[in-house]
């Protein structure tokens, strides 16, 4: 028990050391493959393992281990593990006295380290120290171990794998620099109109390596890891595969929407007194699920086999998606790249989406014409779900057709003014009775929107709660509304507006997140 203590601590200490990445490289020259990082990291507990149990065999080779019901004669050396591997020598043996024990022998030991002790000896009845097990590691082997730690080990490693010069990755494969192939600039050249065939990819590495004619004696697997590190040099070429599968793409000819965020996309970040926002309107920001909430990047959140989207303004303008932490959980991602290649898969049709995954911008791309084919606007309801195959997402609205239209909220822009009405708007599929507005200019809105730029928040806010107020016989406006309406002219999340209604003192919470307008407009 005390052996697997000491171990459990061993292994919650555990830090990478110089001997280990020499072990490392090893590992990587005789095999000649570039290995994941979980290999890396089995391997190198399996090492250390097997180097406690060696120094623990060694250790316990200099003496006799102690055990209280054997006999000792004067002279030998005795070890004691219990005593954290203690060693001496036997230098005096006498009869022991204890009326509750039958006859013993007590040994004076001269301690290495400048002491005498004395410990008992021929103890009959049985100790537990005669059965105890002094294997280094207890009870734990290495798939316990790394059971238990592994993932701690391995981010222990990662770090220090990527600041030693030595070593170099792709798509969370590891080897050593020195060892790569040389790629000649002929070769990139050749890559580059290979994708530019492609209408710039993607295409993994196996099939850019059928012209490269690099050496044949070279495994594969070391040949399409030399051509990958070359292409992450070179500034013409982006990885663009999920985590753990390498994709290229000619940078030049992806979307410029996923090189660059679309404008109505972009959010400067607002300061506020998140401190205002008491619980509903917390619960409101989770229901509303914008990508810049503060708390959007959670990662304790269950893994959804459905993930429903209230399609916003900006996101339907910009044919996107909000990359919150319910998509992300979704969609393929990756540990370095920023943007990930994938396909949409349209729940009708069959039919496959080109999509980006845009990581820093936390949206994603692909989705404009078929926003136009099927007739979604502001507030429908997108379906998601991840599909049987490996990067491919399916994507559904719910079909629904009135004849006469459905009454929603529509914006009007009259020079640098808005006005909303409620009218007749055709419906093409189901959406959020609070999120929704018909949009018949959204050229004109987008250019008012420029124009409002300068507006402190606060004031754009008021005009648009007492455009929308004037709606309702109770004049009151829920905050989804709200929201909804606000992104049509700026990008903003839900907390600072919500502080905004807190703090304002024209401001009057009717509950379940309504509110009204104190006086007159």
């Amino acid at each position: 028990m005390e052996s697997a203590v000491k171990s459990e601590q061993y292994w919650e200490r555990f830090s990478v050391l110089p001997g280990d990445l020499d072990y490392l490289i090893n590992v990587l020259l005789e095999s000649e493959r570039p290995q994941s990082l979980e290999t890396l990291t089995r391997l190198l507990i399996e090492h250390r393992h097997q180097q406690l149990q060696e120094m623990a065999t060694q250790s316990l080779s200099q003496g006799r281990i102690y055990r209280p019901g054997e006999q000792y004669a004067s002279g030998e050396r005795v070890i004691f593990p219990h005593l954290g591997n203690l060693l001496g020598t036997v230098v005096g043996v006498r009869p022991g006295h204890n009326p509750e024990h039958e006859p013993f022998s007590v040994l004076k030991v001269a301690l290495d380290k400048g002491e005498e002790r004395e410990f008992a000896a021929d103890l009959k009845g049985g100790h537990p120290l005669d059965l105890a097990d002094y294997t280094p590691v207890g009870e734990a082997d290495p798939e316990m171990i790394y059971a238990r730690h592994g993932g701690r080990i391995t981010e222990l490693l990662r770090a220090t794998l990527e600041a030693d010069p030595h070593f170099v990755s792709v798509a969370d494969l590891w080897f050593v620099r020195e060892l790569l192939l040389e790629i000649s600039p002929v070769q990139l050249n050749i890559v580059e109109a290979m994708l530019d065939m492609v209408a710039g990819g993607p295409l993994p590495a196996t099939a850019l390596l059928k012209e490269m004619d690099l050496p044949t004696e070279v495994p594969e697997a070391l040949q399409i890891f030399s051509l990958e590190c070359a292409l992450l040099r070179d500034p013409r070429f982006d990885e663009v595969g999920p985590a753990g599968i390498g994709l290229w793409y000619l940078r030049r000819m992806e979307p410029q929407q996923v090189r660059e965020t679309p404008s109505l996309l972009r959010y400067m970040p607002i300061p506020y007194n998140r401190s205002l926002l008491d619980e509903s309107m917390l619960a409101l920001e989770s229901q509303i699920d914008d990508e810049w909430t503060e708390a959007s990047l959670a990662t304790d959140l269950p893994e959804a086999e459905l993930v429903t989207v209230v399609l916003s303004y900006p996101h339907w303008r910009s044919g996107t998606l909000p990359l919150t932490a319910r998509l992300a959980r979704l969609f393929p991602t990756a540990r370095l790249t920023d943007r990930v290649r994938f396909s949409f898969v349209d729940g009708e049709s069959r039919n496959e989406i080109p999509g980006w995954v845009v990581r820093g911008g936390r949206y994603v791309y692909g989705l404009g014409e078929w926003y136009a084919e099927r007739k979604v606007g502001p507030g429908s309801y997108i379906d998601l779900r991840r599909g049987a195959e490996a990067g491919m997402i399916n994507i559904h609205v719910r079909p629904f057709r009135s004849r006469r239209g459905e009454w929603l909220r529509t914006v009007s822009v009259n020079a640098d003014t808005f006005a909303f009405e409620v009218t007749r708007y055709p419906v093409f599929c189901e959406f959020d009775e609070l999120a929704a507005m018909g949009v018949p200019d959204p050229a004109a809105v987008d250019e008012l929107a420029q124009r409002l730029k300068r507006w402190p928040l606060e004031q754009l806010l008021d005009q648009i709660f007492q455009g929308l107020a004037v709606l309702s016989l109770q004049r009151a406006v829920h905050s989804i509304t709200l929201y909804s309406v606000l992104n049509l002219f700026r990008r903003v999340p839900p907390g600072p507006m919500q502080a905004v209604l807190a703090s304002g003192a024209q401001y009057v919470s009717l509950g379940d997140n309504y509110w009204s307008y104190r006086g007159d407009f």
